[in-house]
């Protein structure tokens, strides 16, 4: 079993409460409807959310990369960011900062797209890091699925920014269902605007899965050059910056 643990097969339960066990992502269900968040979130309203999307340009993505990198996230996250029960064979639901800061994977096979959303109260509620918010939890998950993505070299992904209007990711503040689910806002397209190899960097010496150190700078994202500037569906210009930079 410790080899299937090495390889991020499966990962062990053991001191979270399950005793002598081991769970295997593969083996997880899929998510059968965005109404199995709600048993896990108490109803409030969300104001500010981001996202991120991965999509591989040729169209596919293998079964197995979604359940390793599950495997990897709970085994090196906090403990209790993650929980069996809050995950499945094609989502995750991430828990930061008391549980106020929610993040959910979203793995779309047939579309070839990953999908990090996060979202909370109120924009202060995204940030995690040293110096109360280094850097947002959506910045800060991109950058891990990043270095995982390093052993599909093969894949070429193309990242974009998904609309931060919480409509088009399908949340009714007004109903007080804040739970994200099928996206239907635009894809902002993506190029790096500053690119510094990730092959010498180690998230677990950088302390990256504790949300430390610089690493989240990798690969500092911009705007790709003649891409959309207003959503398509909501009509409205988005602000992806969560707080002014400081010069």
């Amino acid at each position: 079993m410790s080899l299937l643990c090495h390889l991020e097969i499966c990962v062990s339960l053991q001191g979270k409460g399950h005793g002598s066990s081991y769970l295997f992502p593969c083996l997880l269900p899929p998510l059968t409807s965005s109404s199995e968040l709600l048993t896990f979130i108490k109803p409030h309203t969300s104001t500010a959310i981001r996202g991120h999307r991965f999509r591989e340009v040729s169209g596919f993505i293998p079964p197995g990369l979604f359940v390793g990198l599950l495997s990897r996230m709970y085994h090196k996250l906090k403990s209790g960011t993650m929980d069996p029960l809050r995950m499945w064979r094609d989502h995750a639901l991430l828990m930061f900062n008391n549980n106020k800061t929610l993040v959910l994977l979203k793995f779309n096979l047939e579309g070839a797209t990953l999908d990090v959303v996060g979202w909370a109260s109120e924009k202060e509620g995204l940030f995690v890091g040293a110096a109360k918010g280094q850097q947002s939890v959506v910045i800060w998950i991109v950058h891990l699925i990043k270095i995982y993505l390093r052993s599909y070299a093969q894949l070429t992904f193309q990242e974009s920014w998904l609309c931060p209007n919480p409509s088009c990711h399908g949340i009714d503040n007004s109903l007080f269902t804040a739970v994200p689910s099928d996206y239907v806002g635009s894809e902002f397209l993506l190029s790096p605007s500053k690119h510094t190899s990730h092959l010498s960097h180690d998230c677990d010496v950088e302390g990256c899965w504790r949300f430390l150190g610089g690493g989240h700078s990798l690969e500092i994202m911009k705007l790709l050059p003649g891409s959309i500037d207003v959503c398509q569906t909501c009509k409205s210009e988005p602000v992806f910056m969560l707080r002014d930079r400081i010069d």
